[in-house]
């Protein structure tokens, strides 16, 4: 009859299973790169992404008792992850930062002022009149070309040109601040 250990010496020593804090510990360093990616990727600054990353893990750790770690636990984290990004990116529309004391004077001219300014209403503007009119808007006043040369460049009848630029002076009359 063979001596067959029945105990072998791996079955003799205790085996150590690691604390919650350190399985939750691991799970973090694993997870952390793939929940960062998640928020920036719905629009989360970079500059905030780190806390929102902070609240997902709280959650996490919240709920340990009833979230398995490890791959399978990827899914849930996305989905965290967006709720976190969407209701931060709710909240940011109310918030507003304090600023401390007085601002100081502007480093440019007033003038490039004026002209920034200006530039901004120009955009804005354009914006409202729509793309196609606003093509040959530009086209027309800023780059001063001809109406035959921009009917071609935009592949429209000429009167079709002429038709969208009278369009959108009438309704920059209509807007202009007299």
């Amino acid at each position: 009859m063979s001596k067959l250990d029945v105990h072998p010496e791996s079955a003799k020593k205790p085996t150590t299973i690691p604390s919650p804090e350190a399985s939750f510990a691991r799970f973090y360093r694993e997870a952390w790169d793939f929940v960062r990616r998640v928020l920036l990727e719905r629009g989360v600054p970079e500059r905030e992404a780190d806390d929102l990353v902070q609240e997902v893990f709280v959650i996490a750790w919240r709920r340990r008792d009833s979230v398995t770690f490890g791959e399978q636990a990827r899914p849930w984290l996305y989905m965290v992850a967006v709720y976190i990004a969407s209701n931060h990116r709710k909240l940011a529309r109310y918030r507003t930062e304090e600023i401390a004391g007085e601002l100081p004077e502007p480093a440019v001219f007033p003038r490039v002022i004026e002209v920034m300014d200006a530039a901004r209403l120009l955009a804005r503007v354009l914006r409202k009149l729509g793309r196609k009119v606003a093509a040959v808007l530009v086209a027309y006043e800023v780059e001063g070309r001809t109406m035959p040369e921009i009917a071609r460049m935009l592949r429209i009848r000429l009167a079709t040109a002429y038709a969208r630029l009278q369009l959108a002076r009438n309704r920059l009359t209509l807007r202009a601040p007299f």
